[in-house]
């Protein structure tokens, strides 16, 4: 406990100031050229009449999970950091390993993201602007540039890689989809925030700055997901808005249910979701919970940090009693749209709401993956959860396991 405090209080304040200083603009983007791949397909797309996509088919496989990932700071990125959570980490860990470990026919083309640290520019924008995150180099399909979106860490975190390619066919599909749901919708040059590419690096890569031995960074890295693509989408600039965030997880399960054409590759493409915040994000009361845990050495946290964390469980993973007319049994059955998302919404009148989430932008992406559940009429079930200070660790999931699969 001690060396957990002694750690804790030397990012206190940088915490503080990450947490009140937003910089989405000081990005370097390194541009890479994607080997063109080609493949063939005897299935039948659909027209556009149907939707402004012109080009789709029902996906015939399984269907990939969706996820939230609790990500924390940029500390999550190291398995044993006293300011991570090692839970956590081999949960998303696991998770990456087994998307990775996939077959060509199972595993995603591209993971749509959805990250607590983007929310739509305010200015002259139509209150439910979406924006996704694209780059201009090699035609849209260059690579995306890291935000180092986080203040007075160490040096070595500002020298972590990841590297990943985005897909314009991916964006351009998204944006029309969006469109079409009543969205604002556009494209932004933008790379990836810590809030994708820290619990990603987890996920997915296999070195870090504390790695033995060290890869050789004079070399250029090659590609940490050479068959993913990664594209950004962002939340909307109101945090309290979470019919709008309802609405945004449904229309992105239609990239879940369907593959897209893409021209330049000459091929369908198979997408999964992945939604990144906190089940309980108040760094206000960090310095505080220090003390509270000084005080009451068996504590993990605040109180309403695991008071918080069991009640969206209950929310999340409830389901009503479905009757079946043909006088059969009951069963159970995911929640309606409005039984979900009117849970949703009286937490609002919560106090614990508010006291595990001052501001809602790290709550808001869970609100995604129920709209995304909902679409899909699949439940939403807790895979791990833990409580730090007045921080909580909760992973969600949507759909089935893909351990199996492996």
């Amino acid at each position: 406990m001690q060396l957990w405090l002694t750690s804790i209080t030397t990012v206190l304040s940088s915490l503080l100031i990450y947490y009140y200083v937003n910089n989405n603009n000081n990005t370097t983007t390194t541009i890479t050229t994607i080997n063109n791949t080609t493949a063939t397909t005897t299935l039948s797309p659909h027209s556009n009449d149907m939707s402004t996509i012109s080009k789709y088919i029902k996906h015939q496989g399984s269907i990939l999970p969706t996820y939230f990932f609790s990500h924390g700071g940029p500390t999550f990125m190291y398995e044993n950091d006293s300011f991570g959570n090692k839970g956590a980490w081999n949960k998303v860990r696991t998770i990456g390993q087994q998307i990775k470990s996939l077959p060509p026919r199972d595993k995603p083309d591209y993971i749509i993201v959805v990250s607590a640290h983007w929310q739509s520019s305010p200015g002259g924008k139509q209150p439910n602007t979406i924006e996704i995150g694209t780059t201009w180099s090699n035609g849209g399909n260059g690579e995306n540039a890291l935000i180092y979106d986080f203040y007075g860490f160490p040096k070595h975190m500002y020298a972590e890689e990841f590297h990943t390619y985005n897909n314009k066919a991916v964006a351009d599909a998204i944006k029309s989809k969006l469109t079409e749901s009543g969205f604002s919708a556009e494209l932004t040059d933008r790379g990836i925030d810590h809030g994708v590419w820290v619990p990603f690096k987890v996920a997915f890569s296999g070195y870090n700055t504390q790695t033995q031995p060290q890869p050789d960074y004079n070399e250029k890295r090659a590609l940490d997901l050479p068959d993913i693509a990664i594209v950004q989408v962002s939340l909307t600039a109101n945090d309290s808005d979470f019919n709008t965030h309802f609405k945004l997880g449904q229309a992105l399960d239609f990239f879940r249910q369907n593959e897209i054409w893409d021209d330049l590759h000459q091929k369908y493409l198979k997408g999964m979701v992945i939604c990144s915040g906190m089940s309980v994000h108040n760094l206000r009361e960090l310095g505080f919970s220090m003390q509270y845990m000084q005080q009451n050495p068996t504590a993990k946290g605040l109180p309403y940090a695991k008071q918080f964390n069991d009640l969206v469980k209950s929310v999340v993973e409830s389901s009503e009693t479905e009757t079946d007319n043909t006088g059969g049994d009951s069963k159970s059955s995911p929640t309606t749209s409005s039984t979900l998302l009117s849970k949703l919404n009286d937490l609002k009148k919560d106090p614990l709401l508010r006291k595990a989430h001052p501001t809602l932008e790290h709550f808001l992406p869970l609100v995604v993956v129920c709209g995304i559940a909902q679409d899909a009429k699949q439940n939403v079930k807790e895979i791990y959860n833990d409580e730090l200070g007045s921080l909580g660790w909760g992973i969600y999931q949507v759909g089935n396991n893909i351990d199996s699969k492996i």
